[in-house]
């Protein structure tokens, strides 16, 4: 063009600086800014603004404020091309400040994108502050609502932990778009508040919405926390109907839903049907073996993504790699993968590396070993590495260690009833009837009291709790009659229960699950319904029970993942409760819950949380 002496204009030149600047090629660019000098067009606003976008791109806000300062009369949009810049580069308190000092000067006024960009800054920094002031004078500015201001403002305060400020936004704006009713589920799912956000989801969809990758990503999450298979599962249709499997966020979240929901086979189709894979891909894939009790596969996975793949793992990568040792008890292997954290692969360990170490060290008998390396540990040790010693030294009734590691945990969790628990065991274990009773002593004297396994279900908006060791309640006779002849059946196969473990609470659990179903779809007991599966497990595959009942207990290599019932599918995680021979059921004592979904009409009936 200027070989043709065709002299550039107003409109054209600002292309040019922004090709040059996403190029990104920083000589043609500043080229480019002289020339505009030269031309006399360095003045003319469209210039100015591509000028002030351009040093944003090349990270340079010092090049952009000085152009921003040479404008004679700003306008809005000038003053909203510097914040961005600020922004860009993550300088948002100097974001915060322009905001302020356009409002105090008073001569240009801001508009919706103006306070987009500043609310933008306040999510980034976590500044609740300016961010509830910035409402205000948008109310006080008589501002509309709408989805771009609406959204930014209920994304600052979901970042900053008001969800509820996040959803009064939400229901105050004005046509909804697809990125406002995306935020807020995003917000629920990342808050832990994942009923929340399928049920959002689900009004979505009734509103007339399309779902997109966004959208997918964040219900996917939720469906992952919840185990909210069905969902997930049909999610998956949607999206390879829709040719979502291209996007890597879309298909890494299916990825972990399938593996957090236990079915793994179906999380390595999907992982495989994805054309591009990133590091938090293959990430999900070898956690959700690891957590499953597939350490092998999970280095497998590794080795190929390092291997053909090419791809750096990361901190997290490391976490699925150590947990996959000490899954599989590769004591050897677990040991040389964190030593070569830091010489290797340049990751600094963090508490969950030396939690996977210390768990894997004490469950392979080493306690003396994880003692000294709890002992080395640079970083704060944290109660959760100390129970993992603790409940191996109960195991091995390892009074001498398990005494060291009780003087630390209770320092560091006095209200924690399981530690004092355990503690009082290991004494009993080896005679030290006298330090047991002043363990148990020491727990009432503290006021901390044993909380039993507990669960409850909503049925009709009416919340039932069911506790471990009750009498039946709500209508569950029949379930615990269930329950008493299955316990009967495994002993005259020869499972008798260790009496060392505290009552079997997964009563209460299985009660709450039979008063959701049968009140909720009409069904029978749950144990009686055409097709019952429970996942227990240690050793490999194998049938332990089979009964008139219809009910098959299948013995698994790791946590017990899904009960599938012929009217509703439910998801829970346990840990293990021993029973003398080979079979395990499984127990988990942390917060859990389970989403009970009509599988004939897609419904969601109701949930039943665990404690």
């Amino acid at each position: 063009m200027l070989r043709s002496a065709i002299r550039p204009d107003s409109y054209t030149l600002p292309f040019l600086l922004l090709a040059a600047a996403r190029y990104p090629a920083p000589s043609l660019a500043r080229a480019a800014h002289a020339l505009l000098g030269k031309i006399g067009l360095n003045g003319h606003d469209h210039t100015v603004h591509s000028l002030i976008t351009m040093y944003s791109y090349l990270d340079d806000p010092g090049a952009a404020r000085k152009v921003f300062d040479g404008i004679p009369t700003r306008d809005v949009v000038s003053w909203n091309a510097m914040m961005k810049a600020y922004g860009r580069v993550g300088m948002n308190g100097e974001v915060g400040r322009m905001f302020r000092d356009m409002v105090k000067e008073g001569t240009v006024a801001p508009n919706a994108v103006t306070v987009a960009v500043v609310l933008a800054a306040c999510r980034d920094q976590g500044d609740l502050v300016l961010g509830r002031w910035v409402e205000e004078w948008s109310w006080s500015a008589r501002m509309e609502m709408d989805s771009l201001v609406g959204s930014a403002l209920l994304g600052m305060y979901e970042k900053c932990g008001e969800i509820a400020e996040a959803r009064r936004v939400f229901d105050t704006i004005i046509d909804k778009d697809i990125v406002a009713w995306n935020a807020m589920i995003t917000g629920y799912a990342q808050n832990g508040m994942s009923n929340e956000a399928i049920s959002l989801f689900h009004s979505m969809r009734i509103a007339g919405m399309r779902p997109d990758k966004i959208t997918l990503a964040g219900v996917l999450s939720a469906c992952s926390a919840v185990g909210a298979l069905e969902l997930g599962s049909e999610l998956d249709g949607y999206a390879s109907r829709r040719g979502l499997y291209s996007n890597v966020y879309v298909g890494t979240a299916l990825v972990d839903m399938y593996a957090k929901c236990g079915d793994l086979d179906k999380a390595i189709e999907v992982f495989r049907k994805m054309p591009c894979k990133n590091v938090a891909s293959w990430n999900a894939l070898i956690c959700g073996l690891a957590f499953n009790g597939r350490g092998d596969e999970a280095i497998q996975h590794f080795q190929l993504m390092r291997n053909e793949e090419g791809l750096k793992p990361d901190d997290i990568t490391f976490i699925g790699v150590l947990s996959a040792c000490v899954h599989a008890g590769l004591v050897k292997d677990g040991k040389r993968w964190f030593n070569s954290l830091t010489p290797e692969f340049q990751i600094i360990p963090k508490i969950e590396h030396y939690s996977c170490m210390v768990d894997l060290l004490a469950r392979s008998g080493h306690l003396e070993e994880a003692w000294d390396f709890i002992e080395k540990i640079p970083d704060k040790v944290d109660a959760v590495m100390l129970g993992a010693l603790l409940a191996a030294c109960r195991k091995c009734k390892n009074v001498e260690i398990g005494e060291r590691v009780i003087n630390r945990i209770i320092q560091l969790e006095p209200t924690n009833s399981w530690n004092y628990v355990v503690s009082s065991k290991i004494y009993a274990s080896s005679d030290r009837l006298d330090d047991s009773a002043k363990m148990r002593g020491l727990m009432r004297e503290r006021g901390v009291n044993k909380t039993p396994g507990c669960s409850w279900v909503e049925v009709s908006g009416k919340v039932l709790e069911f506790y471990a060791g009750d009498e039946p309640q709500h209508g569950a006779d029949d379930m615990y009659q269930v329950l008493d002849l299955l316990v009967d059946e495994m002993r005259l196969e020869g499972y008798v229960p260790n009496l060392d473990v505290e009552v079997l609470p997964w009563a209460s659990v299985y009660a709450a699950i039979h008063c959701l179903v049968s009140r909720s779809l009409q069904v029978g007991c749950v144990l009686d319904a055409k097709f019952v599966s429970l996942w227990l497990g240690w050793h490999e595959p194998e049938m332990v029970y089979s009964g008139n009942m219809d009910a098959k207990w299948l013995l698994m290599q790791k946590w017990v993942k899904l009960y599938y019932f012929s009217e509703a599918s439910a998801l829970i995680k346990f840990a293990r409760i021993r029973w003398k021979g080979s079979c395990y059921i499984m127990l988990d004592f942390s917060r859990c819950q389970i989403e009970i979904i009509n599988s004939i009409d897609r419904e969601l009936v109701g949930t039943v949380l665990i404690t």
